[in-house]
Protein backbone atom coordinates (compact mmCIF):
# COMPACT_ATOMS: atom_id res chain seq x y z
CA UNK A 1 0.00 0.00 0.00
CA UNK A 2 2.31 2.51 1.23
CA UNK A 3 4.83 1.72 -2.01
CA UNK A 4 1.31 2.35 -4.31
CA UNK A 5 0.91 5.66 -2.52
CA UNK A 6 3.92 6.56 -3.14
CA UNK A 7 4.37 5.61 -6.76
CA UNK A 8 1.21 8.09 -7.45
CA UNK A 9 3.14 11.15 -5.71
CA UNK A 10 5.79 10.59 -7.72
CA UNK A 11 3.56 11.47 -10.66
CA UNK A 12 4.51 15.32 -11.97
CA UNK A 13 2.17 17.57 -12.52
CA UNK A 14 2.63 17.18 -16.89
CA UNK A 15 1.53 13.35 -16.03
CA UNK A 16 -1.18 14.04 -14.32
CA UNK A 17 -3.27 16.61 -16.59
CA UNK A 18 -1.86 13.82 -19.39
CA UNK A 19 -3.59 11.67 -17.99
CA UNK A 20 -6.92 14.04 -17.22
CA UNK A 21 -6.96 14.87 -20.77
CA UNK A 22 -6.67 11.23 -22.59
CA UNK A 23 -9.53 10.39 -19.49
CA UNK A 24 -11.63 13.16 -20.67
CA UNK A 25 -11.23 12.34 -24.41
CA UNK A 26 -11.69 8.52 -23.97
CA UNK A 27 -15.04 9.24 -22.38
CA UNK A 28 -16.18 11.24 -25.14
CA UNK A 29 -15.41 9.08 -27.72
CA UNK A 30 -17.04 5.92 -25.80
CA UNK A 31 -19.92 8.34 -24.90
CA UNK A 32 -19.94 9.95 -29.22
CA UNK A 33 -19.97 5.81 -30.22
CA UNK A 34 -22.99 5.52 -27.46
CA UNK A 35 -25.06 8.08 -27.37
CA UNK A 36 -24.06 10.34 -30.54
CA UNK A 37 -23.13 14.13 -30.44
CA UNK A 38 -26.75 15.21 -29.09
CA UNK A 39 -26.46 13.22 -25.76
CA UNK A 40 -22.58 13.88 -25.03
CA UNK A 41 -22.67 16.40 -22.83
CA UNK A 42 -19.82 17.73 -20.73
CA UNK A 43 -21.91 16.51 -17.72
CA UNK A 44 -21.68 13.20 -19.37
CA UNK A 45 -18.41 13.43 -20.21
CA UNK A 46 -17.23 14.33 -16.99
CA UNK A 47 -19.42 11.56 -15.26
CA UNK A 48 -17.81 8.44 -17.82
CA UNK A 49 -14.20 10.11 -16.90
CA UNK A 50 -14.76 9.67 -13.04
CA UNK A 51 -13.53 13.67 -13.18
CA UNK A 52 -15.65 16.98 -12.06
CA UNK A 53 -17.34 19.57 -15.13
CA UNK A 54 -14.66 22.28 -13.51
CA UNK A 55 -11.82 19.59 -14.34
CA UNK A 56 -12.95 18.88 -17.84
CA UNK A 57 -13.41 22.98 -18.60
CA UNK A 58 -10.18 23.67 -17.43
CA UNK A 59 -8.10 21.41 -19.38
CA UNK A 60 -10.33 22.09 -22.72
CA UNK A 61 -12.64 25.30 -21.79
CA UNK A 62 -16.05 24.37 -23.59
CA UNK A 63 -17.22 21.00 -24.93
CA UNK A 64 -16.31 22.25 -29.11
CA UNK A 65 -12.83 22.80 -28.54
CA UNK A 66 -13.19 19.27 -26.92
CA UNK A 67 -14.97 17.82 -29.91
CA UNK A 68 -12.19 19.11 -32.37
CA UNK A 69 -9.55 17.75 -29.94
CA UNK A 70 -11.38 14.27 -30.09
CA UNK A 71 -10.69 14.11 -33.73
CA UNK A 72 -6.80 15.43 -33.40
CA UNK A 73 -5.97 12.88 -30.88
CA UNK A 74 -7.89 10.05 -33.10
CA UNK A 75 -6.19 10.76 -35.87
CA UNK A 76 -3.12 10.29 -34.07
CA UNK A 77 -3.87 6.72 -32.85
CA UNK A 78 -5.37 6.00 -36.56
CA UNK A 79 -1.86 6.63 -37.78
CA UNK A 80 -0.10 4.95 -35.61
CA UNK A 81 -2.98 1.97 -36.10
CA UNK A 82 -1.81 1.78 -39.90
CA UNK A 83 1.84 1.84 -39.43
CA UNK A 84 0.95 -1.56 -36.92
CA UNK A 85 -1.21 -2.97 -39.48
CA UNK A 86 1.85 -2.03 -41.68
CA UNK A 87 4.83 -3.37 -39.89
CA UNK A 88 2.73 -6.61 -38.72
CA UNK A 89 1.15 -7.57 -42.20
CA UNK A 90 3.80 -6.22 -45.13
CA UNK A 91 0.14 -4.03 -46.45
CA UNK A 92 0.19 -0.75 -47.21
CA UNK A 93 3.15 -0.33 -50.07
CA UNK A 94 -0.06 -0.71 -53.03
CA UNK A 95 -3.12 1.37 -53.11
CA UNK A 96 -5.28 -1.73 -52.91
CA UNK A 97 -4.16 -2.51 -50.00
CA UNK A 98 -5.97 0.81 -48.20
CA UNK A 99 -9.45 0.16 -48.80
CA UNK A 100 -9.14 -2.77 -46.21
CA UNK A 101 -6.78 -1.13 -44.30
CA UNK A 102 -8.74 2.05 -43.76
CA UNK A 103 -12.01 -0.12 -43.08
CA UNK A 104 -9.96 -2.11 -40.23
CA UNK A 105 -9.06 1.34 -38.90
CA UNK A 106 -12.44 3.70 -39.46
CA UNK A 107 -15.05 1.30 -38.77
CA UNK A 108 -13.56 1.30 -35.24
CA UNK A 109 -16.06 3.43 -32.81
CA UNK A 110 -13.72 5.84 -32.29
CA UNK A 111 -13.79 6.50 -36.34
CA UNK A 112 -17.67 6.33 -35.60
CA UNK A 113 -17.37 9.04 -32.78
CA UNK A 114 -15.53 10.91 -35.29
CA UNK A 115 -18.36 11.19 -38.00
CA UNK A 116 -20.92 12.82 -35.52
CA UNK A 117 -18.61 15.35 -34.42
CA UNK A 118 -18.66 16.12 -38.45
CA UNK A 119 -21.64 15.66 -38.87
CA UNK A 120 -22.86 18.18 -36.05
CA UNK A 121 -20.74 20.68 -37.19
CA UNK A 122 -22.82 20.60 -40.57
CA UNK A 123 -25.29 23.02 -38.57
CA UNK A 124 -22.99 24.53 -35.28
CA UNK A 125 -21.24 27.35 -36.93
CA UNK A 126 -19.49 27.11 -33.39
CA UNK A 127 -18.54 23.83 -33.65
CA UNK A 128 -17.50 24.22 -37.17
CA UNK A 129 -15.26 27.09 -37.40
CA UNK A 130 -13.21 24.74 -34.76
CA UNK A 131 -13.60 21.24 -36.45
CA UNK A 132 -12.94 22.53 -39.88
CA UNK A 133 -9.52 23.91 -39.39
CA UNK A 134 -8.76 20.70 -37.41
CA UNK A 135 -10.34 18.57 -40.47
CA UNK A 136 -7.88 20.20 -43.13
CA UNK A 137 -4.75 19.88 -40.62
CA UNK A 138 -5.84 16.37 -40.29
CA UNK A 139 -6.24 15.73 -44.33
CA UNK A 140 -2.42 17.79 -44.78
CA UNK A 141 -0.85 15.28 -42.34
CA UNK A 142 -2.75 12.40 -44.25
CA UNK A 143 -1.05 13.63 -47.78
CA UNK A 144 2.28 13.97 -46.21
CA UNK A 145 2.31 10.25 -45.19
CA UNK A 146 0.76 9.11 -48.52
CA UNK A 147 3.59 11.12 -49.40
CA UNK A 148 6.35 9.50 -48.29
CA UNK A 149 4.76 6.49 -49.24
CA UNK A 150 4.27 6.54 -52.86
CA UNK A 151 6.29 9.52 -53.87
CA UNK A 152 5.70 13.15 -54.56
CA UNK A 153 2.70 14.06 -57.03
CA UNK A 154 0.36 16.85 -57.62
CA UNK A 155 -1.38 17.72 -54.33
CA UNK A 156 -4.86 17.91 -55.10
CA UNK A 157 -4.82 14.65 -57.76
CA UNK A 158 -3.59 12.31 -54.19
CA UNK A 159 -5.58 15.00 -51.82
CA UNK A 160 -9.11 13.48 -54.29
CA UNK A 161 -7.49 9.74 -54.04
CA UNK A 162 -7.63 10.37 -50.28
CA UNK A 163 -11.17 11.80 -49.89
CA UNK A 164 -12.80 9.46 -51.95
CA UNK A 165 -10.88 6.35 -50.06
CA UNK A 166 -11.63 7.99 -46.62
CA UNK A 167 -15.46 9.02 -46.91
CA UNK A 168 -16.45 5.49 -48.88
CA UNK A 169 -15.05 3.87 -45.88
CA UNK A 170 -16.62 6.26 -43.56
CA UNK A 171 -20.12 6.17 -45.32
CA UNK A 172 -19.62 1.91 -45.17
CA UNK A 173 -18.84 2.64 -41.15
CA UNK A 174 -22.44 4.23 -40.95
CA UNK A 175 -24.19 2.00 -43.31
CA UNK A 176 -22.11 -0.81 -40.97
CA UNK A 177 -24.99 0.24 -38.29
CA UNK A 178 -28.23 0.36 -40.28
CA UNK A 179 -27.09 -2.86 -42.50
CA UNK A 180 -29.08 -6.66 -41.58
CA UNK A 181 -25.80 -8.22 -41.81
CA UNK A 182 -22.77 -6.04 -41.07
CA UNK A 183 -20.77 -8.69 -43.31
CA UNK A 184 -21.95 -6.82 -46.44
CA UNK A 185 -20.75 -4.12 -45.80
CA UNK A 186 -16.56 -5.69 -45.89
CA UNK A 187 -18.31 -7.24 -49.41
CA UNK A 188 -18.71 -3.60 -50.65
CA UNK A 189 -14.69 -2.96 -48.97
CA UNK A 190 -13.51 -5.74 -50.56
CA UNK A 191 -15.44 -4.32 -54.46
CA UNK A 192 -13.93 -1.05 -54.23
CA UNK A 193 -10.06 -2.82 -53.63
CA UNK A 194 -11.29 -4.81 -56.75
CA UNK A 195 -11.84 -1.81 -58.47
CA UNK A 196 -8.65 -0.31 -57.73
CA UNK A 197 -6.63 -3.26 -58.53
CA UNK A 198 -8.21 -3.97 -61.88
CA UNK A 199 -7.59 -0.04 -62.79
CA UNK A 200 -4.19 -0.35 -61.86
CA UNK A 201 -3.39 -3.36 -63.61
CA UNK A 202 -4.79 -2.06 -66.69
CA UNK A 203 -2.83 0.54 -66.81
CA UNK A 204 -5.57 3.24 -65.54
CA UNK A 205 -4.10 4.49 -62.85
CA UNK A 206 -0.77 4.52 -61.23
CA UNK A 207 0.81 3.68 -58.16
CA UNK A 208 -0.65 6.86 -56.39
CA UNK A 209 -4.01 6.67 -57.67
CA UNK A 210 -3.57 9.31 -60.79
CA UNK A 211 -5.00 8.61 -64.13
CA UNK A 212 -2.65 7.87 -66.22
CA UNK A 213 -2.81 9.12 -69.99
CA UNK A 214 -1.96 7.82 -73.29
CA UNK A 215 0.27 9.27 -75.67
CA UNK A 216 -1.38 10.79 -78.53
CA UNK A 217 -1.69 8.87 -81.76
Amino acid sequence: MAEAAAGRKRRTQAERTAETREALLDAAIRLLYRKGYAGTSTEAIAEEAGVTRGALHHHFGTRVQLMADVIGRVYEREKRAYERIAADTGRGARLADWPEMLWEVLSRPSGLAVLEILQASRSDPELAALVAPMQARVEQMSLETIKQQFGSGEDSEMLAGIRLFVWAVRGLSIAQVLAPDPADMRRSVDFLRLLVEGATNAGVIDSRGRPIVPPAG
